[in-house]
């Protein structure tokens, strides 16, 4: 029987014996894309505090990972973790800053397994993807790139600030290496996009031969351009049906050998605009998986 969705959470199941949990990790390295000085404004959609609540209060990066684990292990948890620097750009640093950082995860080798680092594709050093190399040699390393859409009058009409050819050029460079896993953040139902636009950026993530992917559905946040575009009616949003829908529709087009990291994205609600919607987000994903069952269709059937 093929299985709905190969999530994140099958594919590690079939590499550990054990459970395993991500850490996540805040460095608090911003956006190269929205700095003040050298920045163009950020992405349309990005206000950063929406998509997290961690104050910059927090412990330096290695008090951070020895609390995350003692908090864990206190709670019973006794599994092993995936240290995920997480929010931001968390490659929009020297070398000599990144490097101990990313080397802690060999200072703990009883508790964690592997590194996810997400950053741009316009923002990964050669000596930095030689470092997580080198590590992924000895244990699980994930780069998590953003690219949001495949499409160039689309990355340009969000001030994304780099094309899809700078992404491909990204995974070239991480593929040069066999030790590191490669995944794409997009985000379904950017403005002017229409179906046939967001199946084509799921074929090229196929023919990228991604380790992974991450689905977020569009929301519009305070502080932001699309806010503003939203109040002036440039701007609709999906309702949940039409996501299910939309996802139940694309998820055969996705190969089945890319692990499903996401497909709901989080804001926080203090700040989210639309869409608002009433179910819990492991309902949606229950919905979809009976969907895609409903239908005799599953991951990657299109494609096989």
């Amino acid at each position: 029987m093929h299985r709905p969705i190969y999530t994140f959470r099958m594919f590690l199941r079939e590499r550990f014996p054990f459970e395993v949990r991500k850490l996540p990790i805040h460095t608090f390295l911003g956006c190269p894309h929205r700095d003040k000085e050298t920045g163009e404004g950020g992405c349309i959609y990005c206000y950063d505090p929406a998509f997290s609540t961690i104050s910059e209060n927090l412990p330096d990066v290695e008090q951070q990972v020895r609390d995350g684990i003692n908090n864990s292990r206190a709670r019973g948890f006794k599994g092993k973790f995936l240290a995920y620097f997480q929010t931001g750009t968390n490659t929009n640093a020297d070398i000599q800053v990144l490097e101990p950082w990313f080397r802690l995860v060999e200072k703990y080798p009883d508790d964690i397994i592997g590194l996810a680092v997400g950053t741009r594709p316009d923002c990964l050093a050669d000596n930095v993807i030689e470092l997580l190399a080198e590590l992924g040699k000895r244990i699980m390393v994930w780069v998590e790139l953003g690219l949001q859409s495949s499409h160039d009058k689309t990355l340009s009409l969000i001030n994304r600030g780099h094309n899809y050819a700078c992404f491909v050029d990204a995974v070239q460079g991480v593929r040069a290496f066999n030790s590191i896993l490669v995944s794409a953040h997009i985000i379904l139902g950017l403005p002017q996009e229409n179906e046939d636009d967001m199946l084509h950026t799921i074929r090229e993530i196929n023919s990228q031969n991604l380790d992974g992917v991450k689905i977020h559905h569009l929301q519009v946040v305070k502080n932001t351009v699309l806010a503003e575009w939203y109040a002036q009616g440039k701007v609709r949003v999906f309702t949940e049906q039409e996501y299910i829908n939309l996802v139940t529709s694309l998820l055969p087009y996705l190969s089945g050998k890319i692990s499903v990291h996401r497909l709901i994205g989080d804001v926080r609600n203090d700040l989210l605009i639309a869409p608002h919607w009433t179910m819990p987000k492991t309902k949606i994903l229950q919905i979809i998986e009976k969907e895609l069952e409903k239908r005799g269709t599953y991951q990657g059937k299109k494609v096989e």
